[in-house]
């Protein structure tokens, strides 16, 4: 394995990470190995092409589930966004409403502060 970690890498390519080169020498050595076989046991390598293919697929379904997920938390910040902007709406339209009650009402005290004024002077 060490062989293989410090060997020279080719020009363009990347050097094999601990794993890649863990997975190499699984795959190559341990099929020659008969310590399984003797001990009454059977070797792993036997149900690799089984093995990898189960993990492959769940590889694929867990990256499916993943863009799955990823594609519902864009959709969901664009709703955010959008009710967002809505609320945003909302108050600026309740300030406005807001405003013109409080000049109705401010006319309304006027005129009723200018009855009263009035029929305050005539009952005088």
């Amino acid at each position: 394995m060490e062989k293989r970690k410090y060997a020279p890498v080719p020009e363009g390519e990347e050097p094999k990470s601990d794993a890649e080169i863990v997975e190499l020498v699984l795959k190559t050595e341990v099929k020659k190995s008969t310590f399984l076989r003797n001990v009454g046991l059977k070797s792993s390598s036997y149900n690799s092409g089984k093995g990898t293919a189960d993990v492959a697929a769940h590889v694929r379904d867990l990256e499916h589930k993943l863009e799955r997920s990823e594609l519902q938390v864009e959709v969901m910040q664009e709703e955010m966004a959008a009710i967002k902007m809505k609320a945003e709406e909302y108050e600026v339209a309740r300030d406005k409403e807001l405003e013109l009650s409080r000049k109705k009402s401010q006319a309304h005290e006027e005129k009723l502060a200018h009855l009263m004024a009035l029929f305050g002077a005539k009952a005088s």
